[in-house]
């Protein structure tokens, strides 16, 4: 009996180890970066590059349907972001209930009487 409560007190310690350091681990899906600042200087090359490419597409319609593409991607790769962050989330939620009741089943079953 006695190793039964040792062996519990050190998966109920493990456990919140765990708990506490799941909450502590950053997520696994890095939260969306600040607009671009189209005046940074970091972004100097591409604004130059995108700047030849507008210049050189002189047709509204092109440009406005190179604007709808653009726009419909930025959607859908928002959308599907979101979707792995909510997954992730599950996931994460998942892992610690199941270890949370591997540890209730393991006391249920010390505790229960031994049969003959």
């Amino acid at each position: 009996m006695a190793d039964f409560q040792e062996q519990l007190q050190r998966l109920q310690e493990q456990l919140q180890r765990l708990q506490a350091q799941a909450n502590q681990l950053p997520p696994l899906i890095p939260e969306p970066p600040p607009p671009v600042d189209p005046d940074n200087p970091d972004w100097a090359d591409e604004r130059a590059r995108i700047e030849a490419r507008v210049r050189r597409e002189t047709s509204v319609p092109e440009l406005q349907a190179q604007l709808i593409a653009a726009l419909l991607e930025n959607e859908q790769l928002r959308q599907a972001l979101e979707e792995e962050r909510q997954n992730h989330a599950r996931t994460r939620e998942g892992l610690i209930t199941a270890l949370g009741d591997a540890l209730d089943t393991l006391k249920r079953r010390r505790r229960s009487p031994k049969p003959p």
